[in-house]
Order: C-alpha cells, then sequence, then structure tokens
C-alpha cells in the first residue's frame, strides 16, 4: 500500500498513531475505534513498530453497518436517542480534529504531498493498463478479422481457380470432340475418292 510506504520508517514499519490514521484514512465513515482498541491489545510488544503485513487484513475488512451497530456499547435505559446521537457526533468531531492534526504535521513534512503525488500516479498507472489493455484487445479483435477476411480470399481464389481448371478441361474435351468428328469426316472422304477412283 502506497500510504503505508510513505509514512514507513527506514526500517519499513510504522508507529502505531500512523496505523490508527491509515485505518481513518482507509475506512473512513466506517472507522472503528474498538477494533482498533481490541488490535492495540492483541498486540504482543505494545508500541513496536508496526508492518504492513501485519494490519493488511484488518485495512481491507471494512466494517459494515450493522458490525458497526453491533459493537456500540450496552447503554442504560435512561439514555434517550438524543444522548447516543450526542455522544457519536462527539466523537466523530474529536476523530475528525485529531486527523486534521495528523494531515497537519503531514503537511509540514511533505509526506502530504507525497501522498497525492503517488496516488496521482497511481491513478495515471491505472489508467495507462487500461488504455493498454484496450489497445491489445482492440489488435486481437483486428488479428481476428484480418484472419477471417484472409481466410475468406483464400477460398475465393481457391473457387476461381477450381472454375478456371473446370473450364479449361471442358474446352479441351469439346476440342477433342471436334477433332475427333473431323478426323472420321476426312476418313468418309477418304474412302469416297477410294471408291470414285476404282469405278474409273
Amino acid at each position: 500500500m502506497w500510504e503505508f510506504k510513505v509514512l514507513a520508517r527506514s526500517d519499513g514499519l510504522i508507529t502505531e498513531d500512523d496505523a490508527k490514521l491509515l485505518f481513518q484514512a482507509t475506512h473512513e465513515q466506517s472507522f472503528s475505534a474498538s477494533r482498533y482498541t481490541c488490535w492495540l491489545k492483541s498486540r504482543m510488544i505494545r508500541g513496536a513498530g508496526v508492518s504492513f503485513v501485519e494490519i493488511d487484513v484488518l485495512l481491507c475488512n471494512k466494517p459494515t453497518p450493522d458490525e458497526l451497530i453491533a459493537e456500540l456499547p450496552s447503554l442504560p435505559k435512561e439514555y434517550t436517542q438524543i444522548d447516543m446521537i450526542t455522544r457519536s457526533a462527539t466523537t466523530m468531531i474529536t476523530d475528525k480534529s485529531r486527523l486534521h492534526d495528523k494531515k497537519k504535521k503531514l503537511e509540514k513534512l511533505g509526506y502530504l504531498k507525497k501522498l497525492q503525488d503517488l496516488k496521482a500516479k497511481r491513478t495515471e498507472n491505472i489508467k495507462n493498463r487500461k488504455s493498454i489493455q484496450e489497445d491489445y484487445k482492440k489488435s486481437e479483435e483486428q488479428r481476428k478479422v484480418d484472419e477471417e477476411e484472409d481466410r475468406a480470399r483464400q477460398i475465393e481464389a481457391q473457387q476461381q481457380q477450381l472454375e478456371e481448371d473446370m473450364k479449361r478441361a471442358e474446352e479441351r474435351a469439346r476440342l477433342e470432340i471436334l477433332q475427333k468428328e473431323a478426323g472420321e469426316k476426312q476418313k468418309l472422304i477418304d474412302l469416297q475418292d477410294q471408291a470414285d477412283a476404282a469405278k474409273l
């Protein structure tokens, strides 16, 4: 993940606070503070650097609205719906304020600009890959069309050659018949000439 690479230290790890920032930026309104807390508690060494492998699955598993509702703590019956909305709004404002402060720190370090550049580059790469795939698809389709046209031309040429061969064969047969008939007529004439000479 390119955001992780930007935040990573020289050892390839990020802090737990940076990990929370990634969760918030990736999950946005679906960010679950309780999930993040559970993840922190499950770590073998609290405060140790965080690797991408450690949070990869969690980042991809964005909580659904039903899961977020199920994670809400049990509230006393005297709590009204307004109390719940107020608490939720306060939490969101606090989280947004922390995220805003973190973004300011990143801006000072020049990280935000790098993030934007990397994101733009990633978008451009995706567009380029799609363009290459479309060009390849078009070239493949054109290649198939060209092959079909070549086959059609070959079949047509073969048919024309066959028709010409048949015409030549028919012409040869006709000439042979004519020659045979002419030979037979000449024989009859010769016989008639011989008979007339014998009478004389």
